[in-house]
Order: structure tokens, then C-alpha cells, then sequence
């Protein structure tokens, strides 16, 4: 019987390699780091970094094979993403600074325009509190097996239960009509990069029927 669980930071190494290779052909992901041969490894460092500055709060749910792993970040804890411009006050947040650093380590000349259209769906995130599906990734080999759903399934719960809303960036249309079964609806859509199409969507809580 697949068991979901609560993971902690002690298998970083193992949801960075499951998302590394979860992503290594999403469009987004292609076009931020477009070298086909460095790409799974800059992905692995993408999200070991992620990882170490999950915001307070987060939750890791996941297969407890390594199969599929799910990130949520906490309704008004989000940290920003930095489109690696200073604001009014001349000063870069620690995180900031440290996510321009890895950037420019793994892309040289091209972070700029990648941390600026990053920034933009950072700008354009839905503003009502929210649980945010920050990552959701399956490994390749174990796709189609319906892991998503299950692991999806606790916080979704949590969310009905609570009342609260839940929300995501789909930046593969392959992806959305997977969302859309698990209750999540469309708002809208805008393109980054060289024509990426992300579809911010978001569900509303499902209060349980009551007897």
C-alpha cells in the first residue's frame, strides 16, 4: 500500500535529485538553464538551494519509495523571489543576495533576465492568503502511476478542513488538466522567457459534507 509521509530536510540530496529529474524537460526549467548537458545538475542545485531556505512553516509531503514529492509553503510566509534589483533603500535581503549568487554561479550573463521573469510571477501571485504548492514533482519512471494525486491529497485535505485556499504556477500545459481533476481552476495566463505559458491557478476549500 503507497505511504504518503512528512519528510524533513535530512533526505535534501533525495527530493533535489526527484525534482531535478522531474524538471529537466519542463519548458520553464528549459529555458532558464538552457544548456541540455548542465541542466540536471544546475536543477539539483536549484532546488538543494531552495531547500535549505524553505520558508517557516513549510511542509515536504511524499512517497515514501522517493517517488514524488510535494512542497508547500505557509498562507503569508512566502519568501520573495529576487528579480535582482535593489528597492528604495539601496539594500538586498540575505536570501536575495544568496539566491543572485547561486544564479549568477550557475548562469553567468543570462541570470539577470532569468531572476527578472522569475520576480514576475513573483509580482503577479494571487494576494488572498494561501497554501503555496511551491514544487510538485514525480520521478520520470514513476509517472502515470497516479502518485501526484495521493501526495497531493493530505494538504488538500488540510485546506478543506481549514478553509483555507490553496494555489499554484503551472508552467507546463500538460500539467493543468491534472490540477484542474484535483480541484484547482484556472486564473488566467501570461508567458516569461521566450514564450514560457504559466497558468496561475488556485482552489478553493471543499468543506467535508456534514452528516
Amino acid at each position: 500500500m503507497l505511504e504518503i509521509v512528512r519528510m524533513g530536510l535530512e533526505r535534501k540530496e533525495q527530493i533535489a535529485s526527484i525534482w531535478a529529474d522531474a524538471f529537466e524537460q519542463d519548458p520553464l526549467m528549459k529555458w532558464v538553464f538552457p544548456d541540455d548537458a548542465a541542466r540536471r545538475a544546475s536543477l539539483k542545485h536549484w532546488w538543494e538551494f531552495m531547500l535549505d531556505h524553505m520558508a517557516a512553516g513549510s511542509e515536504l509531503h511524499g512517497t515514501r519509495a522517493d517517488g514524488c514529492v510535494a512542497y508547500w509553503q505557509p498562507p503569508r510566509n512566502e519568501e520573495p523571489v529576487s528579480t535582482g534589483s535593489r528597492d528604495d533603500s539601496n539594500q538586498v535581503s540575505d536570501w536575495q543576495a544568496d539566491f543572485m549568487a547561486m544564479m549568477t554561479d550557475l548562469l553567468g550573463d543570462l541570470a539577470p533576465s532569468r531572476m527578472e521573469a522569475l520576480g514576475q510571477m513573483q509580482q503577479a501571485r494571487l494576494s488572498e492568503p494561501h497554501w503555496y504548492l511551491a514544487v510538485l514533482g514525480t520521478s520520470p519512471d514513476q509517472q502515470s502511476k497516479g502518485l501526484g494525486g495521493k501526495v497531493l491529497a493530505p494538504m488538500l485535505e488540510r485546506c478543506d478542513r481549514t478553509g483555507e485556499l490553496a494555489y499554484l504556477e503551472s508552467s507546463n500545459p500538460a500539467n493543468v488538466g491534472f490540477y484542474r481533476r484535483h480541484g484547482f481552476e484556472s486564473l488566467g495566463e501570461f508567458t516569461l522567457g521566450d514564450g514560457v505559458l504559466i497558468t496561475p491557478m488556485a482552489r478553493e476549500p471543499h468543506p467535508p459534507e456534514q452528516p
